[in-house]
């Protein structure tokens, strides 16, 4: 068959497809598993393996029990977990308070998952548990504090927690990109428990 000058024949019917693109090969590319070891915190020096988990695992725990004291929904809680955990992936422990850092992340899940609560409201809740935990521990509660463990909102502190929630904030944010949309496993477990019932 011909065709006119200028004109392309069109592809054989049988021709192969093209191959798929190759992934990167570096180590940091597709198929690169976690190492704890190259968390900052541990990278640095400032946490072992071992003292990284305890952290992450206890502040989750305060955010669990943050979230029934401030009547967040699970999402919301969980939500705040993924943050917390992400933005230390990338900083250590030792550049931000693990505790402003917390009330930061509680306050932006609150946003995110549509259930959003005052700040003043975030930082009192979160503090009143905190100065419960140091009560029991028989640590000192510090100055600009309330006998029920809430901060007077005319103290330094009060004003400089405030400032530092609002700012970490944004640092999260651009911590984790503006990523924002979540997938938590345990979304999906009733569905799953209800096909095998």
């Amino acid at each position: 068959q011909r065709h006119a000058p200028g004109q392309r024949p069109p592809p054989p019917s049988n021709s192969p497809a093209p191959p798929p693109p190759r992934p990167p090969s570096s180590s940091a590319g597709a198929g690169a598993t976690f190492d704890e070891n190259q968390l900052p915190s541990v990278k640095s020096g400032f946490y072992t393996v071992e003292q990284e988990r305890s952290m992450r695992s206890k502040t989750c725990r305060f955010i669990e029990e943050a979230g029934r004291t401030l009547k967040l929904p699970r999402l919301t809680s969980s939500t705040a977990m993924v943050l917390f955990q992400r933005f230390y992936a990338v900083h250590s422990f030792a550049d931000h308070d693990r505790f402003e850092v917390t009330v930061a992340c509680m306050l932006l899940a609150a946003k995110t998952e549509e259930s959003p609560k005052k700040l003043t409201t975030v930082i009192q809740e979160c503090h009143r548990l905190k100065s419960m935990s140091a009560r029991r521990s028989g640590g000192s509660l510090g100055e600009g504090v309330n006998d029920d463990g809430t901060l007077d909102m005319n103290s330094k502190e009060f004003i400089r927690l405030k400032e530092r929630t609002l700012l970490l904030e944004r640092v999260i944010l651009h911590t984790i990109g503006f990523e924002l949309s979540i997938d938590h496993p345990h979304k999906f477990l009733p569905e799953q428990a209800a096909k095998l019932i």
